[in-house]
């Protein structure tokens, strides 16, 4: 072997050695966050901030969704390596250092994405949640607002998905909140401007208003307080409306993106929902109860409006199935008004032909696959319900209001 022979196999193996070290290093912060609350709590705590305060700071600067973009060139580069290798098994190896470089850039991608998805995603599933940090605090005066220690953090936490106290509430208790809810909506219906045709509009910039909202509910939940990216519409909304998806944090550009194509009343909770996955909150019930409390104390009647309406399901039909579905029973409650039943929808009739009029595939067809990979993706993260853990957001509510209501 001659020399230059050998320093070529010297610096693959160097290259070998140094893959398999990062490679390592993502696999050890993956399993350090599933053995150790208290590692993951200290990470979104000082670390977390940082990348929000640099990387998603110049994100947050470009006026088009990075995330998506990201997406699209990721599919392109994985299309193109495919094709690429292809050729070159029909052409007898001909571009196999080509191939060969290409395969290295793609590794080497891999495994960047793999610790990005570690550092802005994946770690946040095994930190405390919104509960335990502070709905504890509401029901045990002892605890501190701020946090909870790592000792109790232990305690509390069996499992990571459920609410922060084992109480168990009654259907009474949940009556009084689902009432208190529909009176809140019915209420404010009235107070809120509508056009001609019934729909809800809001005089004003309102993903503005609505971050705005985050940045007050952060003077009381330290963890939420800081600096906020600007939130973006997505591009591809109408496919996105075909997932019925709302809004989507990416974790490649730490970004808050919401669905432009949905109705405006969904605007405003959504832009909370997403920001809130920013300051590492990523449970998605965490995520709707922080956009309820930050839209209901936004002090505006329309923030408020959209705050009530965002848990208006969840609480109504928890409340529906916890009666077997009595229809006598149920009709003795508040009844939602018809104004409210009007806004309490995802898209418009017109804006929903408009969507399936350029749809590609069958909305069906993608909500099925949609909702099978966020289920999956949520399970593999240690979120047993996968999908259910939205409706959630019930037992948070109840525990919010306890002493308050009951």
């Amino acid at each position: 072997m001659d020399k230059t022979e050998k320093n070529a196999n010297d610096k693959v193996k160097m290259h070998k050695a140094v893959y398999a070290a990062g490679a390592a290093g993502v696999v050890l912060m993956n399993m350090m966050s599933w053995w150790s609350v208290q590692f993951s709590d200290w990470y979104i705590r000082h670390i977390f901030p940082i990348w929000l305060n640099t990387y998603a700071r110049l994100t947050s600067k470009v006026p088009f969704c990075v995330g998506e973009l990201m997406l699209i060139l990721a599919v392109v580069v994985t299309v193109s390596g495919i094709v690429f290798w292809f050729v070159n098994r029909v052409c007898r190896q001909k571009y196999k250092r080509a191939v060969g470089g290409f395969g290295r850039f793609y590794a080497w991608t891999a495994l960047i994405v793999c610790y990005v998805m570690t550092l802005n995603c994946f770690i946040l599933y095994h930190g405390s949640s919104f509960s335990d940090k502070y709905l504890e605090a509401h029901l045990e005066p002892d605890m501190m607002v701020a946090g909870i220690s790592d000792q109790m953090v232990t305690q509390v936490r069996a499992r990571k998905d459920m609410a922060a106290n084992e109480k168990t509430y009654t259907e009474k208790e949940l009556a009084v909140l689902r009432d208190y809810i529909v009176e809140q909506c019915n209420a404010l219906e009235k107070v809120i401007a509508h056009d001609d045709r019934g729909d809800a509009y809001y005089d004003g910039n309102l993903i503005e208003a609505s971050r705005q909202a985050m940045i007050k509910l952060g003077e009381e939940y330290d963890q939420l307080s800081g600096f906020y990216v600007t939130p973006k519409y997505l591009s591809f909304s109408d496919f996105f409306s075909q997932q019925y998806i709302m809004g989507y944090y990416f974790p490649f550009s730490l970004e808050a993106n919401i669905n432009s194509v949905m109705y405006i009343t969904n605007v405003a909770p959504t832009v909370c929902h997403e920001l809130a996955h920013t300051k590492g909150f990523i449970y998605e019930d965490d995520a709707n109860m922080i956009g309820y409390l930050a839209c209901i104390n936004a002090g505006d009647p329309f923030l408020q409006y959209c705050g009530y309406l965002s848990v208006l399901s969840y609480v109504n039909n928890d409340f529906y199935e916890s009666i077997g579905k009595n229809k006598n029973e149920y009709k003795s409650h508040v009844r939602i008004s018809s104004g409210v039943a009007h806004d309490n929808i995802f898209l418009t009739e017109e804006n929903w032909q408009e969507v399936e009029k350029t749809a590609v595939v069958k909305t069906s067809t993608v909500k099925k696959v949609s909702d099978t990979l966020m289920d999956t993706t949520l399970k593999l993260n240690g979120v047993e319900e996968g999908m259910l853990q939205y409706n959630n957001v019930v037992g948070q509510l109840l525990t919010y209001y306890d002493g308050e209501l009951y």
